[in-house]
């Protein structure tokens, strides 16, 4: 059985995010879906209601495609970057310090 060095998530850790992204594309496509409803129903009347809530839907549903990819990838990014180890590099200072060794002969008996 192979151990993983990364910590798992256990329970609803991780929950809040998946939440997160499972709402944008619908909040997206019924927010277009209004818009497009209320702008082409003032410019265009009944008819134009029901072509801006169509237009709004697919404008939407665009939107939030392209929202939950860059939202998924972002997520990607922040695990990625919380699995490497950074390694440790000391200030030039402590390198180029000059240390000085105490030596054996100098202790008293």
């Amino acid at each position: 059985m192979a151990s993983d060095e990364t910590p798992k998530e256990t329970g609803l850790a991780g929950a809040g995010k998946w939440c997160a992204i499972a709402s944008e594309l619908p909040c997206s496509v019924i927010v277009m879906m209004f818009i497009g409803q209320l702008l082409g129903g003032v410019w265009y009347g009944p008819a134009g209601a029901t072509w801006g809530a169509i237009v709004g839907v697919l404008l939407g549903f665009v939107i939030g495609t392209v929202s939950v990819y860059k939202t998924v990838g972002h997520y990607e990014e922040v695990e990625k970057a919380a699995r490497t180890r950074r390694q440790y590099m000391p200030p030039m200072e402590e390198i180029l310090e000059d240390v000085e060794f105490p030596l054996d002969e100098e202790k008293p008996d």
